[in-house]
This record gives C-alpha cells, sequence and structure tokens, in this order.
C-alpha cells in the first residue's frame, strides 16, 4: 500500500488523495502526535514539504479530511443496506446493521483497516480541539442510533441509554481495530473465528452491557 500512495498523480485532486492516505497509514501505525505534516509529505513522495498545509492547512485540517472521508464511506454503505433491507424492526438485527459496514469496510477499501485504527485512535484522544472537528462528523450518525434504540428499548431513561452508547462506541472501534491480536491473547489463539461469528459476538456484548438492569 505504501508503494500504491507513492505513485505520480495528475492533479491536485489526485496528490491530495495520496496525501491523505499516506497520513491516514501513518496516524493509524504510530498515533497523532508522532507524526508531522513534513513526515506525511515526504512519505507521500512529494517534492514539496509544505504540500500538506496548502491542502489542509494544519494537523486539524488532515484530522477533519479523515473523519468526513470515512464518515462519507460508513454512511453510503449503511445506505445501501438501509434500501436493500428495510429499517431493523428487532434490537439484534438494528444493531449488526449499524456495525457491518465499519467491520466490512477492510474489505470494502484498501484504506479500510488503517481508518478503522485511526478512528480508534482518534476516540483515544482527550483533545477538545480533535473533538471539535470530529463530533459534528458523526454527530448525525450518532443521533440517528440513539432514536433508534429509543423506539426499540424504550424502557431505558435517556441519559442512561445515551451515556452507555458512548460507553459502547469505544469498545466497538478498538475492539474491530484489534481483531489482528486474537491470534496472540493472553488466553490463547483466538484467530481462527470467522468474521460473521467474530461480529455476532460483538453484538451480543453490546446488547448485554447495553440492556444489562432493564429486567430487573
Amino acid at each position: 500500500m505504501a508503494e500504491a500512495l507513492r505513485e505520480p498523480t495528475r492533479g491536485k485532486g489526485e496528490t491530495r488523495q495520496r496525501l491523505l492516505l499516506t497520513a491516514l497509514h501513518l496516524y493509524a501505525e504510530e498515533g497523532l502526535d508522532a507524526v508531522s505534516l513534513r513526515r506525511i509529505s515526504a512519505d507521500a513522495g512529494s517534492r514539496n514539504s509544505a504540500a500538506m498545509h496548502y491542502h489542509f492547512s494544519n494537523k486539524l485540517g488532515v484530522i477533519q479530511a479523515l473523519v468526513e472521508l470515512i464518515a462519507d464511506e460508513l454512511a453510503s454503505q449503511a445506505k445501501q443496506i438501509r434500501e436493500r433491507e428495510g429499517e431493523a424492526s428487532d434490537l439484534r438485527t438494528a444493531f449488526r446493521n449499524t456495525l457491518r459496514p465499519l467491520a466490512e469496510l477492510p474489505q470494502r477499501q484498501a484504506w479500510g483497516s488503517d481508518a478503522i485504527r485511526f478512528l480508534s485512535r482518534v476516540l483515544s484522544e482527550n483533545n477538545a480541539d480533535i473533538a471539535a472537528v470530529v463530533n459534528p462528523v458523526y454527530e448525525p450518525f450518532w443521533r440517528r442510533v440513539d432514536n433508534r434504540l429509543a423506539l426499540l428499548l424504550p424502557e431505558i431513561p435517556d441519559e442512561v441509554r445515551r451515556l452507555r452508547l458512548m460507553f459502547m462506541s469505544v469498545n466497538v472501534f478498538h475492539g474491530i481495530a484489534e481483531v489482528a491480536s486474537l491470534s496472540h491473547t493472553p488466553l490463547g489463539d483466538l484467530s481462527h473465528i470467522d468474521d460473521n461469528t467474530l461480529l455476532d459476538h460483538l453484538v451480543d456484548f453490546l446488547i448485554g452491557g447495553l440492556k444489562a438492569n432493564t429486567d430487573k
């Protein structure tokens, strides 16, 4: 993938995309603080060390462009699922359909695995500036999920549901991002489990957390 990102481009749009995907890969591998804009330009094969500043202004501009790129891809896939299958009427299907665009991203895009690890790192950042560029992009998605869960689980108070949903979001991104590490867990090699089964287990885990103590 790194070699592909260094292929010559024909226009500003292609140059911007190459820089963006290089940033995505480096941020996913090394973290947001470890990578400079100059490093991204160099790894993308740009002869202009100021190319990143030209296209994105600063690091926050890069992060915003990345979250928008990923959000657009996830929204497109989610829309296709809704158009094919309609809105899920049960909680399990609703959860599964919500997670599928993210879980299947590595199969749809060459940069999918990098995107998931990047989002996992972004969610770990306790940084108001980063939150200010990320939250507006993903707020419509989370609002739609929250509204759907409110219909399916009316017995859970709004504040409790939303708090648990935010806990779940962290588990989702970190869990999917670390699937590769299942080959060397403290409890042995779990990497033989197929993707559909892993998704089923993740859905069970999340539903259990969301509904905890609601039957009392």
